[in-house]
């Protein structure tokens, strides 16, 4: 039988590969493992924050919807009030507007009828003088 010399070199390459594994998991894997994990914390962070500032807007979106739809509600009342308001003033204008001409129209009539007795008593006072002069030209005298 021969004997078998046991080859150290097996040996130290496999404390090389060991070193060099351990030097590269230190030095290159655990910053790189770092890094990705630090990079996937942010992104999941940015995530987060995205969502949550959608929520907000959502939230403020309805919430501003919700104050329009209240301003139009109430611009709408208000502009139906205006309305009514006008509608009571129209009617009072009509009404006062309506006792004047009537007023007006009593008041024409009354110095109409003042100046037909006027004219009347004016005409008949002339009818009178104009039968007298009539008479007296048919006549050819003066009546008495």
């Amino acid at each position: 039988m021969e004997k078998v010399i046991p080859d150290y070199t097996v040996i130290v390459q496999a404390a090389i590969f060991l070193i060099s594994l351990l030097f590269i998991k230190k030095f290159i894997l655990d910053p790189i493992y770092e890094l990705l994990q630090r990079r996937t914390t942010r992104i999941e962070g940015g995530e987060q924050d995205a969502r949550r500032l959608e929520q907000e807007a959502n939230a403020l979106d309805s919430f501003y919807r919700q104050k329009i739809q209240e301003a139009r509600v109430k611009a709408m009342a208000l502009r139906n009030e205006m309305r009514q308001e006008a509608l009571v003033k129209e009617k009072e204008i009509l009404k006062e507007g309506r006792g004047n001409a009537h007023d007006t129209l009593e008041r024409i009539r009354r110095e109409i009828a003042d100046e037909i007795v006027v004219a009347r008593s004016m005409l008949q006072q002339q009818a009178s003088e104009l039968s007298v002069r009539f008479g007296e030209k048919i006549l050819g005298r003066r009546l008495q």
